[in-house]
């Protein structure tokens, strides 16, 4: 097994980390989690080139949690055609608080705590 492959078994071994969103449960949902693994480089550029120039800021954010977050089973909860109502009426502090916790890197006492 050559080093990259086993940087990518690593980083698809990591398990999903999950993150409360009390502000988004409802009485029918009740507790409400978004799921994810941590962003890659690759990601973090794809999501730069969707964002129009002239558009740069927290639509970052509301772009990675789009495209990163997911249920308890690893499926998407946004498709990338949400991004104007996620802007509008997804708690931009909720958006802010999973981006930012997409984005740091997991050490590996964290991946092997979970």
């Amino acid at each position: 097994m050559s080093f990259i492959d086993q940087i990518e078994a690593i980083y698809d071994s990591l398990p999903l980390e999950k993150l409360p969103v009390p502000e988004w449960e409802t009485a029918e949902t009740g507790e409400v989690f978004v799921h994810y693994k941590p962003a890659t480089q690759y990601e973090l550029e794809l999501v730069t080139k969707e964002i129009p120039e002239n558009a740069k800021g927290s639509r970052f954010n509301v772009q990675l949690v789009i495209l990163k977050a997911l249920d308890s089973e690893g499926k998407r909860l946004f498709v990338n055609g949400d991004a104007e109502r996620l802007s509008k009426k997804g708690f931009i502090n909720v958006v802010n608080r999973l981006a930012n916790a997409m984005v740091k890197t997991p050490t590996i006492e964290g991946a092997e705590g979970n």
